[in-house]
Order: C-alpha cells, then structure tokens, then sequence
C-alpha cells in the first residue's frame, strides 16, 4: 500500500514538472514585443484567415493578427484586430489585402501605402484605428470571373470563325506567297553577291579618286596663290602693267604729235604728184609726139604769122 501511494506521489510531481516546464517555456518565449492595435474591417470572404496569422508591410513581417470577430452593429461586417509594430509607417492612406503562401492557401494580412493621404492616426479620436481591407487579385478574379468566361468564349468563337475551311485557305495562300517572296529575296541577295564582291573594289577606286581631288584642291590652291601674287604685281604701280601702259601712253603721244602731221604732209605730196602725173599723162595722149620730139610749140595766136581762125 505504501509503495502505490509512493508511486503516485511520483506520478503526480512528474506532471507537475512537466505542467511546470511547459508553462515556463511558454511564458518565457511569448511576444513581449509592444505593438499598436488596428482593426481591419470588410464585408468579403477572408476564407484561409486565421488568428495569429503574418501582418506584412510591404513583404516585411510587422505583426500578427490578435482575432477576427463580426461586427455587431453592422451586419455581415467582420472585424480583424490585427498589432504592428510601432515604428510601422502606418498613414490614413494604408489600406490592406489578403496575401495566400504558395499552394497552401494560407492567408496573411499584406499592408500597403498610396500615398493619397499620408497623415498618420490621431489615437486620441480613434483609440483603435480603422484599415480597409481592399478585394485581393483572386478577389478581383472571381468577381470578375463571369465576364473572363464570357469574353473567353467570345474569342473561342472568333478563334473557329478565323480557322474556318475559307480562312485557313486563305493563311494558306498567305503563307505560300511568303515563301515565294522569300524565295524571290533569296535570288536577289543570290544575283548582289557579284555586286558586293565588287565593293571593296569601288571603295578602294573611291579612295584613290578622293586621294586625287585633294591633290587637285591641293594644285588648285597653289594655283591660286600664284594668281594672287601675279595679280597683286600687276596691280603694283611700279608693275609690268603701269609700266607697259605708260609706254603705250607715250607711243600713242608720239604718233599724235610727230608722226601723224609727218604723214599728213606726205599724203598731200603724194597727192600733189598724182594731179602733176595725171596732167602729163593727158598731154601725152593729145601729143604723143611730144615723148620723142619734145613739147610741141604753142599754137600762134591772133595776128601772128601762121594763125589759123578755128573753124566754126
């Protein structure tokens, strides 16, 4: 009898200690971390939302949701009372969504910011302030899911309109003449090839050709030079030109004064020769005799001897 209350009496401080040693762990690895309260509030489904669920800001862990309740003034609405970190940038512009993790279907609460209003809470009028919680991507997908469906099977029915027996002859076509074409390209890259072969040929001619027209700017601009030099020693006052034209000036002079009255006088001489050679020339016709006998004597006058009276 005394060895089975001895036993007991073991048993029983066995699961105290063990009772103990469960506490203790418990109580010295709670979250003594100080966060402020918000609540969260929606009238969505929050299916995979469960107490003690991740708070994320942004992807960064803040906090952890305390418990989800329903309203009891507003039906069909549920509160989510959620605790963040203090130092959280927490504005009247947060707003958050429903997160899932990978394909287990486990919810977190994601916070995030747009900036539209960044005040931060003011506790004294709101000692536990109000977050709305925004329709999630899979929300929004099956709200949306009937219009998706509707529209899908309107692209399905084009989808067949498109690849009916007339259209697929037509992308048939289509495709056959772009193989011709590309053909057609083929052969005439095929017909440049002698061409291009030709290029670095031309482009070395190029070259050559534009060696050629410097050396011709080149001559051309010594050319110039030289013409600029030989204008500027024309146009010297002491030049060939001034000099040349000063000599013609005093030609010019010369003939004017000297030379011109000299062939004047000749001229009238000759002139005076011509009447006096054109006079014997006369009288030579009349007394031709007169070349071989002389000058014939004068005809006696009126009351000489051998006058004769001319002949009426």
């Amino acid at each position: 009898m005394e060895n089975r209350s001895h036993a007991l009496w073991a048993g029983f401080f066995t699961i105290t200690m063990i009772c103990a040693t469960i506490f203790a762990g418990i109580w010295f690895n709670r979250d003594k971390t100080q966060r402020d309260d918000y609540q969260i509030v929606t009238n969505s489904a929050i299916s995979g939302l469960n107490p003690q669920a991740m708070v994320r800001y942004r992807g960064l862990a803040v906090g952890r949701v305390d418990s989800i309740e329903f309203d009891s003034k507003t039906a069909g609405q549920i509160n989510i009372n959620i605790s963040v970190d203090p130092d959280t940038p927490m504005t009247q512009s947060t707003f958050a969504t429903l997160g899932y993790q990978g394909v287990t279907g486990i919810a977190f609460i994601q916070l995030d910011d747009d900036g539209s209003n960044p005040i931060k809470f003011n506790y004294a009028d709101h000692p536990v302030p109000r977050i709305p919680l925004h329709p999630s991507l899979l929300e929004k997908l099956e709200r949306n899911s009937s219009v998706i469906l509707a529209n899908a099977e309107k692209v399905t029915a084009e989808l067949g309109t498109f690849l009916s027996p007339e259209n697929q002859k037509v992308i048939l076509g289509a495709f056959a003449n772009t193989s011709a074409a590309t053909q057609r390209w083929a052969n005439v890259a095929e017909n440049l090839q002698p061409t291009i072969q030709l290029l670095p040929d031309m482009a070395r001619q190029a070259n050559q050709t534009m060696a050629s027209a410097q050396d011709l700017m080149a001559s051309a601009n010594k050319l110039s030079t030289q013409l600029t030099g030989l204008s500027n020693q024309l146009q010297d006052p002491q030049g060939p030109l001034n000099r040349t034209l000063t000599s013609f000036s005093d030609l010019t002079d010369s003939v004017q004064l000297e030379t011109l009255p000299k062939i004047t006088s000749l001229s009238n001489d000759t002139s005076n020769s011509m009447r006096t050679l054109n006079k014997t020339l006369d009288q030579l016709k009349e007394h031709p005799q007169s070349l071989v006998f002389g000058k014939p004597s004068p005809a006696p006058g009126p009351g000489e001897a051998g006058f004769v009276e001319p002949k009426k």
